[in-house]
């Protein structure tokens, strides 16, 4: 495997021309600075992939591709695999990254070898919900088990993982579109490698109504793998079954959301 940067950090983006101000500036100003930056457009129609290649054209890290549209999960495999490092740091086009991210979670990922995926602190900004505040989610691998029968442990927009790791579970399941973080985490748990969060502020991840992944997944069927994932955790991870009111509760609440 080449060796020349240390981390890979890879993006898929779909028509994110009001978006270059977000994940691009927070990147390229890592204290950081030893890595190549994949980033594949998926099928874009409004400029961002001839912007991406000027971009190119400037900076030597990043490689951009683009093989038309793809969809998230398959765009997300297809970067992955083009890594030429061990270290995959994930990052949503339209979130940012706070200046030391890289630097921090490399420098635990070296020193605990058997965590195959980390993520940490992040700013929740929803602007649906008119809501903003620092999420803290658990930080040992036993305590993000358990928050994976409720919800989401690890905000993937900040999450890295070794490349070895994907492989080992055989990547991002491409029969889904929705829900493909917390399906891939327990797929990682599976395989045997550990999971983490650090105590530390990673980044800032916006959700609002003009998502591509909010317009593109219909909000009855993301509850329904919501909770088949949930449900899986339990299974998986041989949880106490009082996790399974957290399911029923997922489930009402989907139903009064109709």
């Amino acid at each position: 495997m080449d060796n020349y940067y240390k981390v890979s950090v890879v993006t898929t983006v779909f028509n994110g021309i009001n978006f270059f101000d977000k994940a691009v500036p927070s990147i390229l100003s890592q204290s950081f600075s030893d890595f190549e930056w994949i980033i594949v457009d998926d099928g874009s129609n409004d400029g961002t992939y001839e912007k991406l290649r000027e971009l190119q054209k400037n900076d030597e890290r990043i490689r951009v591709f683009s093989h038309g549209k793809m969809g998230r999960t398959k765009a997300l495999n297809f970067a992955i695999s083009k890594a030429k490092t061990n270290f995959i740091f994930q990052q949503d086009f339209d979130d940012i990254s706070h200046k030391d991210r890289i630097k921090l979670q490399y420098d635990f990922m070296q020193k605990n070898k058997q965590c195959g995926l980390l993520g940490g602190y992040y700013e929740l900004i929803n602007e649906i919900r008119n809501e903003k505040f620092i999420r803290k989610p658990p930080l040992k691998n036993a305590e993000i088990k358990i928050a994976m029968a409720k919800y989401i442990p690890i905000c993937h927009t900040i999450s890295c993982f070794r490349k070895e790791a994907w492989e080992a579970c055989g990547g991002y399941d491409e029969k889904y579109n929705d829900i493909i973080d917390l399906r891939f985490y327990i797929s990682i748990i599976n395989s045997g490698w550990e999971v983490s969060n650090i105590p530390e502020n990673l980044g800032k991840h916006f959700v609002y109504s003009e998502s591509n992944y909010i317009k593109a997944n219909k909000y009855s069927v993301r509850q329904k793998h919501f909770r088949e994932l949930n449900i899986k955790a339990i299974k998986d991870f041989n949880l106490s079954y009082f996790n399974y009111f957290f399911v029923l509760g997922r489930f009402f609440l989907s139903c009064s959301s109709k």
